[in-house]
């Protein structure tokens, strides 16, 4: 009888320790930045942009990584980024703290030139939303609301890069056909040859951005599903609803490529499960082959 309590006293401790230890991994899970780097190759991307490094913060949501964002700012600087784009949400409709984000941006523009688009959660926040487009301009952020910038290289070469609205901000139309609105004048003024390199917070528009010949979209929003489980994949994300498709990595339709970033800060929940936070790294490929060595 005493070695069957004994067993049962080991198995009741074995199963305390695993239960213990999965809610410490779902714990640290949600506060260590999981720094992804995916190459995206571009067909008639200029030569100079071989291996050019755009580091993307999506969804913020006010949160802090270390003091000062230190922690956050450290994972930056070492993915040496040529150039940072903030892809909405970069505060939140709960909190509404725009000191948090300013603690990342004033220290963000000092390692590479920084490029933004709005989210939801900034349409929803019209005073705060202001505040932090008057305080992110004069850090010297380049805002980017339905408009475009070339970025060039030393040898004169240049993509363009655009940015949107986030639709959250006009309820007089449905979000496809404003996206389609903004996108069009976003590219009004580029040729048709020119690589086109667009932010935006939506990723469920995917069909939008391939419908006009958008190369690569950088996307945020969708919080990775915020719960992915084993064999279903993601739960739930904002804008696409249950079991979501648009969610996480490189997705293609048409010609056009589309990175979803799984996100920094949390949403529509406290936690995320099997789903870490995010800082992309993309870095740009041309498709052309690499020369013999023989």
């Amino acid at each position: 009888m005493r070695l069957v309590n004994k067993k049962r006293h080991i198995i009741r401790n074995l199963i305390r320790v695993l239960i213990i230890a999965f809610f410490v991994i779902v714990a640290l899970d949600n506060i260590i930045i999981h720094t992804t780097v995916t190459e995206v190759c571009i067909n008639d991307l200029p030569g100079s942009f071989d291996g050019y490094r755009i580091v993307q913060v999506s969804d913020l949501h006010n949160n802090v990584y270390g003091i000062g964002q230190s922690y956050l700012i450290s994972c930056i600087k070492a993915a040496d980024p040529d150039i940072i784009v903030i892809t909405g949400d970069l505060i939140d409709r709960n909190t509404k703290n725009v000191d948090n984000a300013m603690m990342f941006v004033s220290k963000a523009v000092e390692i590479a030139p920084v490029f933004y688009v709005s989210g939801n959660h900034e349409a929803n926040l019209p005073e705060e939303y202001a505040e932090l487009v008057r305080r992110m301009d004069e850090a010297g952020v380049s805002i980017l609301d339905n408009e475009n910038v070339s970025v060039l290289t030393v040898e004169e070469e240049s993509v363009t890069l655009a940015g949107i609205t986030d639709p959250a901000f006009d309820w007089s139309k449905l979000d496809p056909v404003i996206v389609d609105e903004e996108i069009k004048t976003a590219f009004a003024d580029v040729s048709d040859d020119q690589v086109k390199i667009l932010l935006s917070h939506r990723p469920e528009l995917i069909n939008v951005y391939s419908k006009n010949s958008i190369d690569l979209v950088l996307t945020g929003h969708a919080h990775g599903g915020q719960v992915r489980l084993p064999f279903i994949g993601p739960l739930y994300s904002p804008s696409q609803g249950l079991l979501p498709k648009y969610t996480s990595g490189l997705y293609i339709e048409g010609n056009t490529q589309m990175y979803v970033s799984r996100g920094i800060g949390n949403g529509i929940a406290p936690f995320r499960f099997n789903d870490g936070p995010e800082l992309a790294v993309i870095v740009l490929r041309n498709n052309e082959p690499e020369a013999d060595d023989d």
